[in-house]
């Protein structure tokens, strides 16, 4: 078992290494954008880009997850490459399609999203990047499911500069509007494509079986609505809150939620590493008390960043370097929604750890169920809560419809896979954590603490947390590392 818990989690390490790259790049870039955009033009960006994600999940219909799952249960090399080359040929024949009419709808679709039509351009720039974004997920899943973890790392993050370098190029050099984000977009997901594919070309030829495609779209659909309800949890509040007030409040809360990246990190790389694992240890004995411990060091490691970038985030983002701050001052009202951005990501990760059920017992409807619970009841609370406390209501509404969804999962998931988890320890490290935090909030109020003793016991809060709930298992971790380098 140690061994078992050592592959997932050192995995997930180098998979949010390389993940570190590519999802910190908005997050890299924001001084950039807060600075040379103001909050309205990054609300529009903010506006297509959150388009982009839910079409996005129109262009996939469900085949990530369905192409994963029967590519990892394919038992000989000729089906996984029935798979593989199928799935490209489908995908490709089908994103280009939906980019051929996005391409002549942009002016009525940006005058829907963004209120004007003039913004068509952005529209007509991301119907050639969706086909980009669709194609290269598939080599990229493909290298994850034979787990080779490095160089899926290596790729992501090598795209991901390719990404930032063009985006300084374009806006800082040669002063280009929002339409330079989408251009370098479009040159990082061409080349993360062609590269990838060049990787995983053996399992690749031009091709497409009926009957493998069959079998792809009869799993797809399943989590078509899946990925719908997920995408817009994520998305919808975007929407909803330039409804009530404006585009100026979307590129304030769209910036400030980009801070609670560092959790989501921790989470893509969980996911990556994740699906692969539980599935090859399908039928294994012992599987469920490693899933119970996984889940476990997962909400310990979850309470650590929650509580380092809860307190942490206010003091890192105005940090001035040579001018340069990470988020720019007249973006800073927006930095209260950090704590529930992260706690919302923290139960989205708490959710991706009850999807084993699912797959083994072949119940997606579950899945389907509980994300459609929370995108509804997310929905609900964003229109009650977004006109009486604007940013604030739709992080909350988001942080509450993963919390929901985590729960009726949780139900659900029970009935047909029991797997008991250490809950009594999980609540003592969720009460410490909230005691920690609440000091913090309070110390500096109640004792007129100057700013670097401030500073001070926060750091020395999160050190404590990390030694009560991480201290011996990490070390069990590096010895159980340092045996079997020594075997070696």
């Amino acid at each position: 078992m140690p061994s078992q818990i050592h592959k997932i989690f050192s995995d997930t390490i180098i998979y949010t290494i390389g993940s570190v790259f590519n999802r910190l790049l908005p997050f890299l870039l924001l001084p950039i954008y807060t600075l040379y955009f103001p909050p309205a033009e990054y609300g529009i960006f903010s506006l297509v880009y959150s388009f982009w994600f839910f079409v996005s999940v129109f262009y996939l219909y469900g085949m990530e997850t369905a192409f994963q799952k029967l590519f990892l249960e394919a038992k000989d090399e000729e089906s996984k490459k029935k798979i593989y080359s199928s799935t490209l040929t489908l995908i490709f024949s089908t994103s280009v399609l939906f980019s051929v009419v996005i391409y002549f709808l942009s002016d009525t679709i940006a005058s829907k999203i963004t209120g004007s039509p003039a913004n068509g351009y952005l529209i007509r720039l991301l119907a050639f990047i969706l086909v980009a974004d669709s194609l290269y997920r598939f080599p990229m899943i493909l290298i994850n499911s034979i787990q080779r973890s490095k160089l899926y790392s290596f790729l992501n993050s090598l795209a991901v500069i390719i990404n930032v370098a063009a985006n300084i190029l374009l806006i800082v050099v040669y002063k280009q509007g929002i339409e330079a984000i989408f251009y370098s977009y479009l040159v990082s997901y061409t080349f993360l494509f062609v590269i990838s594919l060049f990787s995983s070309i053996k399992y690749f030829k031009i091709e497409i079986n009926s009957e493998t495609v069959k079998n792809l779209l009869k799993n797809a659909h399943l989590f078509l609505y899946y990925g719908i309800f997920l995408i817009s949890i994520d998305l919808i509040d975007r929407f909803i809150l330039e409804y009530f007030k404006g585009s100026a409040e979307v590129g304030i809360y769209s910036a400030s939620y980009r801070i609670g990246i560092v959790m989501n990190l921790v989470i893509t790389g969980f996911k990556v590493a994740w699906t692969p694992f539980f599935m090859n240890m399908k039928g294994e004995e012992g599987n469920r008390e490693v899933f119970s411990k996984v889940f476990t060091y997962f909400c310990y490691g979850g309470l650590v960043v929650f509580l380092l970038f809860s307190l942490l985030a206010d003091d890192l983002v105005k940090i001035n370097i040579a001018g340069f701050t990470l988020l720019n001052e007249k973006y800073w009202s927006g930095l209260v929604i950090i704590p529930y951005i992260l706690l919302a990501y923290l139960f989205s990760g708490l959710y991706l750890n009850l999807t084993v059920a699912s797959f083994f017992r072949n119940k997606i409807k579950y899945l389907i169920i509980s994300s459609g619970i929370g995108c509804l009841s997310n929905i609900a609370l964003n229109f009650i809560l977004i006109p009486h406390f604007s940013i604030i209501g739709a992080a909350i509404s988001t942080m509450l419809s993963y919390l929901i969804m985590f729960i009726a999962l949780y139900i659900f998931s029970q009935k047909i896979y029991k797997i008991d988890y250490h809950w009594g320890l999980i609540t003592k490290a969720a009460t410490i954590t909230l005691l920690l935090y609440v000091i913090n909030i309070y110390i500096p109020y109640i004792f007129k603490l100057s700013y670097i003793y401030i500073v001070l016991i926060e750091i020395l809060s999160v050190f404590i947390l990390y030694y009560v709930l991480l201290g011996s298992q990490t070390i069990n971790l590096i010895k159980t590392f340092n045996v079997k380098k020594q075997l070696k």
